[in-house]
């Protein structure tokens, strides 16, 4: 079986620990209140840009089929 290693170069062990510590501290803010809000507001970016898109879409292929459709 083979290791899988990673190489962080001449970052030493601190590379890791400032990994882990940025890690931490992300979890944390997910857990809080503060984490709630920020994965609801990002929730509902992702619904307001998918409904942009879904309808500038609709409407590009309807202004396209006015002059032959897009397979024509």
């Amino acid at each position: 079986m083979r290791q899988i290693q990673f190489q962080m170069g001449n970052a030493g062990p601190s590379a890791g620990i400032g990994c882990g510590g940025i890690v931490f501290i992300f979890g944390l803010i997910l857990v809080s209140p503060v984490g709630e809000w920020l994965i609801k507001g990002i929730g509902s970016l992702f619904i307001i840009a998918g409904v942009l898109i879904f309808g500038s879409a609709i409407y590009f292929w309807m202004k396209g089929s006015r002059r032959g459709g897009p397979f024509v």
